[in-house]
């Protein structure tokens, strides 16, 4: 971590445990739990919504320490930020059909498109598509984080560490920069929180939008030439390719993919006697280890990339192994 950014985390850190705390309290006092449900990896009635307390810390930080409220594409990008943790919270206190869900993802997809492309990243020609692009990622990213917020500690860490990949790798006091130090920091003090046993879930307030801060982030260090589009997301890759490879499987075997399930691979290995903890920890370190590999000289790093997606490939077939064995 740069000089000098130690102050930003902790101060991002001390806020998120304090806001997450308040939030436990409010969800205690309104009786907002989830209750575990034999699809469930937890076994204990836990407060949800803590998410709130993170994505208002990455908010206050973008806002307080960059030129953010100067920026108006920006600001564009950080509403839509918000109006995904504000569906979220709403779908935590009483759920939501697939449709309005889906129209406020859209929406919020579309809130980043003046980052992307204005001035564009891509020739005029692909305008239309590469818009196209960013509202699916966006969309997708949302999605895939939702789906993946199914264990203890696993997408705090993810935070964390993506917050680490921003902040290392973006331009010194550019907003990729400030973003990642405001997500890491933020997420930090959530896991004090949510580390197994966790005593606070992210909620939809959460997950959305840091799906949403995610793809917000590499959009940033794009901007600033930081990074390459693959470079910009590396350490992601986990986290993601459990979600396609499960989607794939469940839409090849007819089930309907929005229904709840446990067929992760990360909710086969915690059930299948991994525990929450030990898992969290397995895909931090799968993306920790992005971060040097994206740090590679411009020489090598090609051959780096390539040789991380061809290892956690392997890691994650060899994981799944292991996984039908835990479960037979």
């Amino acid at each position: 971590m740069r000089q000098g950014a130690l102050i930003p985390f902790g101060v991002s850190a001390l806020l998120s445990w304090l806001l997450v705390g308040a939030v436990r309290q409010y969800a205690l006092s309104r009786v907002l739990l989830d209750q575990p449900t034999a699809r469930s990896s937890h076994r204990a009635p836990t407060p949800r919504g803590g998410g709130l307390g993170l994505v208002s810390v990455v908010l206050l930080t973008v806002l307080a320490l960059s030129d953010a409220r100067f920026n108006p594409p920006l600001l564009i990008a950080l509403a839509g930020v918000a109006l995904a943790a504000a569906i979220g919270w709403r779908d935590d206190h009483r759920s939501l059909g697939v449709r309005v869900r889906l129209v406020a993802h859209g929406t919020a997809g579309l809130a980043l498109l003046p980052v992307a492309l204005w001035p564009t990243l891509v020739p005029a020609g692909l305008g239309l598509l590469a818009a196209l692009w960013w509202v699916f990622w966006a969309v997708s990213a949302i999605n895939v984080v939702n789906f993946m917020d199914g264990i203890d500690g696993l997408i705090g860490s993810q935070a964390l560490i993506f917050g680490l990949h921003l902040a290392s790798r973006g331009a010194f006091g550019g907003f990729a920069a400030v973003l990642g130090l405001g997500l890491a920091g933020a997420a930090a003090g959530f896991l004090v929180w949510n580390w197994p046993p966790s005593r606070i879930f992210l909620g939809d307030v959460g997950s959305g939008a840091i799906g949403l801060l995610f793809v917000l982030g590499g959009i940033l260090l794009l901007r600033e030439g930081q990074s390459s589009l693959v470079t910009a997301y590396l350490p992601l890759y986990f986290l993601f390719l459990d979600a396609t490879v499960t989607l794939a499987r469940r839409l090849r075997r007819g089930e309907r993919v929005a229904h709840a399930h446990r067929s992760h691979l990360y909710q086969r290995l915690a059930n299948g006697g991994w525990g929450h903890a030990r898992v969290s920890l397995l895909y931090a370190g799968v993306a920790l280890i992005a971060l040097p590999v994206a740090a590679l000289p411009a020489d090598s790093r090609s051959l780096g990339i390539a040789a991380y997606f061809i290892g956690v490939l392997a890691l994650g077939v060899a994981l799944d192994r292991l996984a039908e064995r835990l479960a037979s």
